[in-house]
């Protein structure tokens, strides 16, 4: 039994205990009489008359009672509570007429004052702990998540929910040539030009529904999928990642001119299970969570200087959002300490907002992975020629084409240690 639950109890108590002793000392007769009167006159009424049967008037506002004071307290919304109780009273009327007419006598009174006391202390209880909740949240929460959000969050009536193994989808967006940036000008040009970056992104991935992990001179880190559950997380980080794509290129040129530096900005998305809970102590404690999704999410953020790519996606990402983003291969990576090895793809834009000469070089290009893979150079190399597109930068197909001229001149050229199409990704 919760915090909520026991309060609904100890109310129904508080209110049923005087009602009880109301009914004792008779203060209700002249009340049921007069409303036997009433319904004599306005009803036609059985030949035996009316009945009181007390036991019914007991159990009708002891139910009332509990009732109320536990929906008072769970619901947040003020209008609702009331409607909620005048609704109670106009069904308790209703419900005296139908018994009268049945050959029971039913006076409403009692159960629509047991209804409404009990209420009232439930709206009490309900806004002290609401604030109360709201007030503790507010330290971990506020700047880290939407207002909507907040309260979405603050409305959950037991936090422990948010201490499981759940799976979520992390994107981390790096400040990939941050010590390069930082050399040549004065620290507090670097100081502002690394706060520009992060009030940049965390509004941005903010206000689009993600939860601020980390932020920090190199790299800012959200989640989807908590605190707040979301069985869709992985879509919404796509989708909020292909509208990324243009604010990254737009907050890249307001650096460039304000500070004189050209900034090389990566993200990458990874979807898996994770410990998430209340992590640190005192002022440092903050809702995170910690598994290798987080850590395989930074791994391949690093990899768009590699690639020269924008936005990377992890293999359990992309099979949850294949149907509804345009994506195309990379290679087969591994993360630092495991040997397993898994597929990463760039993310190009949402499903069916590609033009149709990308979409043909999309297809020309992932022709030319599969054909390099295989080992069929000059057929991966045609193909990805096939896949250029006239005055427009395409790192990532410059990247494969090069490593695939690389690889038709020879091992020596391309180096003993130099892998074909596949990487160990270094720890971060």
């Amino acid at each position: 039994m919760n915090r909520n639950h026991a309060a609904a109890m100890f109310i129904g108590v508080l209110v049923c205990i005087p009602m009880l002793a109301m009914y004792h000392f008779g203060w209700f007769k002249s009340t049921a009489e007069w409303f036997a009167v009433l319904f004599s006159r306005g009803f036609i009424l059985p030949a035996g008359g009316l009945k009181q049967v007390i036991l019914l008037q007991y159990a009708y506002y002891t139910v009332m009672a509990f009732i109320s004071a536990w929906i008072c307290i769970e619901m947040t919304s003020q209008w609702r509570r009331i409607a909620f109780l005048l609704g109670g009273t106009f069904l308790t009327t209703s419900f005296a007429c139908i018994m009268a007419m049945n050959g029971i006598l039913f006076e409403p009174i009692s159960g629509v004052l047991a209804m409404w006391f009990a209420g009232i202390a439930g709206m009490a209880v309900g806004g002290s702990v609401n604030s109360y909740r709201c007030h503790v949240m507010r330290d971990y929460f506020v700047g880290r998540l939407s207002s909507r959000q907040f309260e979405d969050l603050a409305d959950q009536n037991d936090p422990a929910k948010m201490t499981e193994r759940r799976e979520i989808t992390v994107l981390t967006c790096r400040l990939l040539n941050h010590v390069e940036v930082s050399s040549g000008i004065e620290a507090r040009q670097f100081e502002e030009l690394a706060t520009h970056f992060q009030r940049s992104m965390t509004e941005f991935l903010i206000s689009r529904g993600a939860y601020l992990d980390d932020c920090n001179a190199r790299q800012v880190r959200v989640f989807f999928g908590f605190p707040l559950t979301d069985e869709n997380h992985a879509l919404h980080a796509v989708q909020v990642a292909a509208v990324l794509r243009t604010h990254l290129a737009t907050l890249a040129r307001e650096i460039e001119q304000r500070f004189g530096k050209k900034p090389q900005m990566g993200v990458a998305l990874s979807t898996g299970s994770a410990v998430c809970g209340l992590f640190g102590i005192s002022h440092f404690e903050s809702f995170s969570a910690v598994g290798d999704v987080i850590d395989f999410a930074s791994q391949l953020c690093v990899l768009n200087s590699e690639y020269g790519s924008k936005v990377l996606l992890g293999a359990r990402t992309y099979s949850l959002v294949k149907d509804n983003a345009e994506v195309r291969p990379m290679e087969m990576v591994s993360a630092a300490g495991s040997s397993q090895m898994s597929e990463v793809y760039e993310l190009l834009a949402e499903k069916g907002s590609l033009p149709e000469a990308e979409i043909r070089a999309r297809d020309a290009f992932w022709q030319g992975v599969v054909q390099y893979r295989k080992g069929e150079l000059k057929q991966a190399l045609e193909s990805f020629r096939n896949a250029v597109i006239v005055e427009r930068e395409d790192a990532p197909l410059k990247y494969f084409i090069g490593r695939v001229e690389q690889a038709l001149k020879g091992p020596s050229a391309a180096g003993k240690d130099t892998p074909k199409h596949s990487r160990k990704l270094a720890a971060t």
